[in-house]
């Protein structure tokens, strides 16, 4: 039973080490981090356990091995477990924020157990144990794992990760897929890490290891080394491909530290040309960190298309993560500590993003990461957070440091660690990136060999001690059991999710998922929304036609899932959004409806304050419930905070009007129309401007350049008809009309208009024939 535990063991982390950075499935509606996280959890726990029940349940002792840096390892999982348990938001600290999943307690812990299996499991050589009667020093593995027969697997593995990232950039997947019209014709920037930055970010930290390899190979097999050169020149191709800012600065900061580091100790001796590779790589990494070559310059001229980048991910930019995360850290007592709770981010980035952040292309966005994984911690887990951190990664440099003056064959897994730290200053952290940081780690500490010393309790010393941690293990054995079933249903319910959101029965879909893991907020604010279209839908019928009974039920099932989520929640500033805008767009079929709407979008900017958007919308319900003058405020503070926010503009030209200033409300809303010669509504409201005060040519010229820009425009297609039935063209006011109910099926004015006009002509045609 020992070697049969021991295989479980061995083979869980092995195949974790060569399935986690290709894993994917695509059942669940993200296909990379939810099942990552779910292959790293599993594969972690059945080892874990497998260790502890070897060591309790057959060999009656606990044995563990003293490493200088256990203890910061668990002070920093126990500030995490700290974090979650005071969290904004306790769902996303424990399961991580939704569509990233990597940001979670659980995920961190099972990071946190797979460092303690790989250092009281694998060795560096296949020398038994060498025992005293005190504490011994270990010298060799109790199974068979060693640390480069993972390496050796890990390699592999990137092996076929560069493999698909190629076959993905030179559309070898489309060509397969037209072959045998099977294989899905997976994009350009498809990879198996995630983004394009991602994998230049994990590209540049395999590079290091590679060459480590090959500057500190011993005996190594020509075979082998013909690998490693393979792999790296391959490697340096998608870097370059990729050209990411933050891969080329961990790279260069890496090789030069290398390089420096070994001159310093004349490590290689009279062999110091070994160096002019990493020299090399820094001089291409300076080149192409300022200017790519293949991008700029008449060398472009002569790449192919395949090697001119690939779409990009919109990540964070360093100095607004860098301002959040210090922001979020002196918020108050508990966040200075603590922070907002571990995977809260996205709480973080509303509540703390300045409004200069509205000046950049991307403002609508709310991020659920930092721009690097350090600023994430700030904001997120508090000073305990990022003290801890801190001082387990210079405990484990300094030890490091120590170590090497004696064993220098330490050092290509010590650059590696140095990359994977120095990308957590640029780049934040998924799944990948985070499982090679705790990998190193672990093998790191277990290359040092002499500070590492084992620990053995024997039950038969302390009989009592065999009860204790029996109880343990079969508690620890039904929580896990558990989780397992827990984890089952919310993969079952993310299938259910993406069917929905493939528009495969969604309401019935989400349905079922919110059954199934009534935990995820996202599940639920999205269910309301797909009821709120319901409602829509059913409003743009003829009123003879609407069923009352079954808008009541939207309206309810609606509002209903949006107040759960606000409830369960109550720190999200989405579903409190989304609340308020079920209200804006009820408020004229429920009673009551625009006060709530004003609460709930004045909750939103509590958590959101420099958000123009939800001011905006804010002033819409005071102005809808005649509150002119705080309609005005809170139109003046969405401009202040984006002063070409083309809505509040719009909105404050319209206040003139309802002041019955409409010559001023004309030429305000011609300025904007200069300023703003395609948005269309600025140009349908300028149109109806010119309606209303009988310019019915300028009029007609406005509805028919919004109909060029957007040729279905209903409200333009109705207002050209009026316009042209003002000017008795009644021929093509009845063609303007046909073609809004053909957008509009049953619409009861646009068939009362229709009938209207028909009626007109019936009586013109019957007065010409009396005349004749």
């Amino acid at each position: 039973m020992d070697k049969f535990l021991n295989r479980i063991i061995k083979v869980s982390i092995y195949l974790l080490v060569f399935l986690l950075p290709l894993f994917f499935l695509p059942f669940s509606f993200e296909v990379f981090e939810f099942n990552k996280q779910y292959l790293l959890f599993f594969l972690v726990s059945i080892a874990f356990l497998a260790w502890l029940t070897r060591m309790i349940i057959f060999d009656k002792e606990i044995r563990f091995r003293r490493t200088p840096i256990n203890i910061p390892v668990l002070v920093f999982m126990f500030v995490a477990v700290l974090s979650a348990i005071f969290s904004v938001d306790k769902t996303s600290s424990l399961l991580g924020s939704y569509g990233r999943f990597s940001d979670g307690l659980i995920g961190l812990l099972s990071l946190g157990a797979l460092y303690f299996l790989i250092t009281n499991n694998v060795g560096v050589s296949r020398n038994k144990r060498e025992t005293d009667e005190k504490d011994t020093k270990y010298t060799g593995p109790t199974s068979a794992i060693l640390v480069a027969g993972l390496l050796k697997v890990f390699i592999w593995s990137v092996s076929f990760l560069i493999l698909i990232s190629y076959f993905s950039i030179f559309r070898v997947w489309e060509k397969l897929q037209n072959l045998t019209g099977k294989i899905p014709a997976l994009p350009r920037e498809f990879n198996t890490i995630g983004s394009p930055e991602a994998l230049a970010i994990f590209l540049s930290i395999i590079i290091v290891l590679l060459i480590g390899c090959i500057l500190f190979k011993t005996q190594s097999s020509k075979f082998k080394s013909f690998i490693y050169w393979l792999l790296l020149i391959a490697a340096i191709g998608l870097l370059l491909i990729i050209d990411f800012a933050g891969a080329w600065i961990v790279l260069i900061l890496t090789l030069a530290l290398l390089v420096g580091f070994t001159l310093w100790k004349r490590i290689f001796g009279e062999n110091v040309n070994k160096l002019l590779l990493p020299i090399f790589l820094v001089v291409i990494g300076m080149i192409f960190l300022f200017s790519n070559p293949l991008k700029n310059g008449q060398l472009s001229e002569i790449v192919p298309d395949s090697f001119k980048g690939l779409p990009r991910e919109q990540i964070l930019d360093q100095e607004s993560s860098w301002k959040i995360g210090f922001t979020a850290l002196t918020e108050d007592v508990k966040n200075g500590f603590l922070g907002s709770g571990i995977g809260t981010f996205f709480y973080d980035f509303s509540k703390f993003k300045l409004k200069e952040f509205n000046q950049g292309p991307f403002w609508q966005l709310r991020y659920n990461r930092a721009g690097n994984y350090i600023a994430e911690i700030a904001g997120t887990m508090g000073s305990l957070g990022l003290l801890s951190y801190f001082v387990l990664i210079g405990m484990f440099l300094l030890i490091s440091y120590l170590f090497l003056q004696q064993n220098k064959g330490g050092i290509p897994l010590l650059m590696v660690f140095l990359a994977l730290l120095i990308g957590q200053f640029v780049f934040y952290q998924n799944t990948v990136l985070a499982f090679a940081f705790w990998l190193v780690l672990g093998l790191s500490v277990v290359n040092w060999q002499k500070p590492v010393k084992e620990k053995t309790i024997l039950f038969k010393d302390f009989p009592e001690l065999s009860l204790i941690f029996t109880l343990f293990l079969i508690i620890l054995g039904i929580v896990i059991a558990g989780m397992y079933f827990f984890a089952i249903n919310f993969y079952l319910a993310d299938t259910h999710y993406g069917k929905a959101m493939g528009n495969q029965n969604p309401i019935e879909n989400l349905g079922k998922a919110i059954n199934l893991n009534p935990y995820q907020v996202q599940y639920k604010i999205t269910l309301a929304r797909f009821y709120l279209n319901e409602v829509q839908q059913e409003l743009q019928k003829p009123q003879t036609e609407q069923n009352l009974d079954v808008l009541a039920g939207y309206i309810q099932q609606s509002l209903n899932w949006a107040q759960k989520a606000t409830e369960f929640s109550p720190n999200r500033v989405f579903a409190w959004e989304t609340l308020g805008i079920i209200y804006r767009d009820v408020q004229m079929v429920t009673t009551g409806a625009t006060q709530w709407g004003i609460d709930s979008f004045e909750k939103a900017i509590m958590l959101e304050p420099t958000n123009p958007v939800l001011y905006t919308e804010l002033g819409k319900l005071y102005l809808a419930s005649d509150q002119i003058q705080k309609a005005k405020e809170k139109f003046e503070k969405a401009k202040e905070l984006k002063s070409d926010y083309a809505d509040v503009l719009i909105q404050e030209v319209l206040i003139t009007e309802m002041e019955d200033d409409l010559a001023e409300a004309i030429r305000g809303m011609e300025n904007l129309a200069s300023n703003y010669p395609f948005n269309i509504e600025i140009l349908f409201q300028l149109g109806r401007l010119y309606y209303n005060d009988n310019q019915i040519d300028q009029a007609i010229s406005q509805f028919n350049k919004v109909l060029i820009l957007f040729p279905n425009h209903s409200n333009s297609l109705y207002s050209l008809g009026m316009a042209y039935q003002q000017k008795g063209q009644k021929e093509d006011a009845l063609r303007m009309f046909e073609r809004v109910l053909e957008l509009n099926p049953g619409n009861a004015g646009v068939l009362a208009k229709i009938e209207e006009l028909k009626k007109v002509e019936t009586k013109i045609e019957t007065l010409e024939e009396t005349e004749e």
